[in-house]
């Protein structure tokens, strides 16, 4: 990431110590869902959603890093839309996502995937969906 990404997104360390040992919410512990992103067998990013569970019907897209030297590639919408893939193979109707509401989040890379906010906040982000 770039430095000024920091702030926006946890890091892999932290992102894998969060699917180890998930909080649970109201909806119960979540079913996390990992994977590294490759580039001609080259680890160039990672990816973290929550599955679908009884409680919580709809995926959340929660974590995407892409390494700074390998940004504006089409890497993030390659692992984005193989996510979007997966999902509506397994009859999802929606994908959530969020954003901090500072400068410099991610929320014009999800709009131009197909993103749009709900109007919801939740723990303090904006957050949006892309519907099949």
């Amino acid at each position: 990431m770039h430095e000024n990404q920091k702030n926006l997104v946890a890091s892999v360390a932290e992102s894998y110590a969060d699917a180890l040992f998930p909080a649970e919410d109201e909806n119960g512990p979540p079913l996390v869902w990992i994977r590294g992103i490759l580039s001609k067998s080259t680890p160039v990013g990672f990816i973290m959603c929550a599955d679908p569970t009884e409680q919580q019907k709809d995926p959340w897209l929660w974590r995407l890093l892409v390494d700074k030297s390998h940004q504006g590639f089409g890497v993030g919408r390659f692992a984005v839309q193989s996510v979007l893939t997966r999902y509506r193979q397994m009859g999802c109707a929606r994908v959530l996502l969020s954003w901090a509401p500072v400068e410099g989040n991610a929320s014009s890379f999800s709009k131009k995937l197909g993103f749009l906010e709900t109007g919801e906040i939740q723990y303090g982000e904006v957050v949006a969906e892309y519907k099949f």
